[in-house]
């Protein structure tokens, strides 16, 4: 079975941020059920960000104060930091004995220990740890690195407004802390060596592909942003694909369905590749009979 073709490209569709100083008019959707008033807005999170993304746009502001839920993939302040160390541990580091050494060539090594070197890591800190949680540190790195930060993220940037603003707001997660994690824990030994060496192989590609995600973003393209994800798979039929997208869609369309059947208003900010496209929630949504219209420019 086939990977992605790009490890590294997808770990920044699940972490997009933009930068440009254009003022953003993003993507937003309004979701109605007719049969039981409820409403949701659906809004595309960029996880890592900085000071140009703000202040949001009027439309999306105002979408947020009408709405008596805020909808988010996973509350990461609520996270019990004790608790998330714990399970990392249990599914981020290598059984007794083994080493990260063990398991990749001598130029798989060279290069993990040149590109550590450059972020300021000894490449000996990741010995002990599975390859799929060095590809995602080095990412994480190298997003800061260039100026980013996640307490500028859309995600945490609605968090606060409800701490801050709305303290009785109901913050609802559709995932867990270990569910996120199992995405990785399930991968073979063999997808976690290829998913680290494209990380390697194109870790000093993603500028350029970090441009096209933030333009899109920026602009409200969502086919940009469809051929963005699409691109960096083999097929939609990938493992990947389907763990990352597919099926953590239809279980977001399921959680929020559930609500609007209920009456409830939400703001739903989730990472925007679940948001595009057919498959993400807006296209799973009216094709479920909902009505749906964009709000955006």
């Amino acid at each position: 079975m086939k990977l992605l073709r790009s490890g590294y490209r997808l770990l920044f569709l699940c972490l997009m941020f933009v930068s440009s100083a254009v003022r953003a008019e993003p993507l937003l959707w309004q979701v109605d059920d007719p049969d039981s008033g409820g409403r949701a807005y659906l809004f595309g999170s960029i996880h890592f960000g900085d000071e140009s993304l703000y202040p949001l746009p009027d439309y999306v502001q105002k979408a947020f104060d009408s709405a008596d839920s805020l909808v988010v993939e996973l509350d990461i302040s609520a996270v019990d930091q004790v608790q998330a160390a714990h399970l990392l541990a249990l599914t981020g580091r290598l059984p007794s004995g083994g080493t990260l050494q063990d398991k990749l060539g001598e130029e798989q090594w060279q290069s993990l220990k040149e590109i550590s070197e450059g972020l300021g890591f000894s490449v000996e800190t990741f010995q002990r740890m599975q390859p799929w949680l060095v590809a995602v540190q080095l990412t994480a790195a190298q997003i800061r690195r260039s100026g980013f930060d996640e307490s500028l993220g859309i995600d945490r940037h609605f968090l606060k407004s409800v701490k801050e603003s709305r303290p009785g707001m109901p913050i609802v997660e559709l995932e867990s802390f270990a569910e996120q994690m199992s995405l990785f824990k399930e991968l073979s030994d063999a997808e976690e060596v290829s998913f680290l060496q494209q990380t390697l192989s194109e870790f000093h590609q993603t500028p350029r592909s970090l441009e096209a995600i933030m333009a899109a973003w920026k602009v409200g393209d969502e086919a940009a942003l469809v051929t963005l994800i699409n691109g960096a798979f083999e097929s939609r039929e990938d493992k990947l694909f389907q763990r990352i997208f597919a099926d953590r869609n239809a279980m977001m369309q399921v959680k929020v369905s559930e609500r609007l059947s209920r009456g409830e208003d939400l703001f739903v900010v989730v990472g925007a590749g679940h948001i595009v496209g057919d498959d993400g929630l807006r296209g799973r949504l009216k094709t479920e009979g909902y009505q749906v219209k964009a709000l955006h420019p």
